[in-house]
């Protein structure tokens, strides 16, 4: 997203946080020296070999210059790449490891610049049969959500992704397991489930995170989520009154969330209702966002999807000691796409985005409508055939 520097009124989003990116080149260096020794470092008591793989991705993107969600590169044609590497492997019976770093750059990136970031580190658990539990620890992807599970580009059937909550990867403890017809999770992490370009930046707090399924038959999927605690950090602390302090405000987020696939047809959808507790507001502000996302496969290698997307989303700012500002800006954005399968592991996909603004006309020229226009190469690797012999 590009956020120039503008009046804002009330509403108006801050600029992305930039990430550490020295912190995230290390994590990246020890990504890479993990997987390559572990290349040729058998793990004791495992006859599983080490799995080492990633995902490039090789974007263009052309956008208008004004739009808050859009717009990149100040409305210029523009390159981004974006690179994840993983490494896997059983340490002992049952019990797998798995780290995942990503570095990404170009003018049309998220940032405009070269990022680097781990977003996975963790150790899983998996219980001998017929109990079918499974134990995650360390820092994992938020587990609750629809598109938490479908943000790679290799199963993404879209460019683009839904605006309502940013993915993030705190470090917690998730058991998630199946029983029958019903699957579960429950966690414990210590992040927020927000988008971080509505609210200040948080702190680090543990909060339960809770998610119900049930497949009532084969390819049909309903789903229901919840989490709820603290969402602001300690930078705010000297715009709090006396006596406050940052955990004791808290946000809460309740949503569903779908799948169904029939033959060709696959659909996904997620709606969730939102809300967040401000240092000097009598009420909560609350918020609401939902979206719909078709799929359909015309052929083995050729596909296209739309995803129809509204965002009534809580802002919260702080604007002096004990004065918060604590609306809502309400956008609908729509994003339609068609991809084809190049061949393993490669896939080239094209789309196309608009967005819609609800907001008084007073305000139109902070938040006016505009479009996107994307292309998309994905290429996922395995990194171990390029050591294996022929055979």
């Amino acid at each position: 997203m590009d956020f120039r520097p503008r009046p804002e009124p009330p509403g108006a989003r801050p600029a992305p946080r930039a990430r550490r990116p020295w912190r995230g080149l290390r994590a990246l260096v020890g990504l890479w020296a993990l997987g390559f020794a572990l290349l040729f470092v058998s793990p004791a008591r495992c006859d599983e070999r080490v799995l080492v793989g990633g995902l490039l991705d090789a974007e263009f993107w052309k956008t208008d210059d004004g739009s808050r969600l859009l717009s990149r590169n100040e409305g210029e044609a523009a390159p981004a790449a974006r690179l994840r590497l993983w490494a896997a492997s059983e340490f002992l019976p049952r019990l797998q490891g798995f780290v995942l770093g990503e570095v990404e750059s170009g003018k049309a990136s998220d940032a405009g610049e070269t990022e680097q970031e781990l977003e996975q580190a963790y150790l899983r658990y998996s219980f001998r049969p017929p109990l079918r539990l499974i134990v995650e620890a360390g820092q994992i992807v938020t587990p609750i959500g629809n598109f938490s599970r479908r943000y790679l580009s290799s199963v993404n059937p879209l460019i683009g992704s839904p605006d309502n909550y940013s993915l993030s990867y705190p470090l917690g403890l998730n058991v998630r397991g199946q029983a029958s017809r019903l699957d579960f999770s429950v966690a414990l992490l210590d992040r927020p489930f927000i988008n971080e370009h509505y609210t200040p930046e948080p702190g680090r707090a543990l909060r339960p995170a809770l998610a119900l399924g049930v497949t009532p038959v084969v390819g049909t999927r309903l789903g229901a989520y919840a989490t709820r605690g603290p969402y602001l950090g300690p930078g705010v602390t000297p715009m709090l009154l006396t006596g406050d302090d940052w955990k004791d405000f808290r946000q809460a987020v309740y949503g569903i969330d779908a799948q169904f696939s029939r033959g060709y047809f696959e659909l996904n959808a997620d709606v969730a209702r939102s809300s967040y507790e401000v240092p000097g507001v009598a009420r909560s502000v609350r918020g609401l966002a939902y979206f719909i996302e078709p799929k359909y496969t015309w052929s083995p290698r050729f596909f296209t999807a739309l995803r129809l997307e509204r965002n009534d989303y809580p802002f919260v700012m702080p604007l002096a000691p004990g004065v918060w500002l604590a609306t809502t800006a309400d956008f609908y954005d729509v994003e339609a796409g068609a991809g084809y399968r190049l061949g393993p592991g490669a896939i080239l996909k094209i789309a196309y985005r608009r967005d819609r603004w609800n907001v008084d006309p007073s305000k139109k020229s902070f938040f006016p409508d505009g479009y996107s226009i994307s292309a998309q190469l994905s290429y996922r690797f395995d990194v171990n055939t390029w050591f294996e012999r022929p055979r």
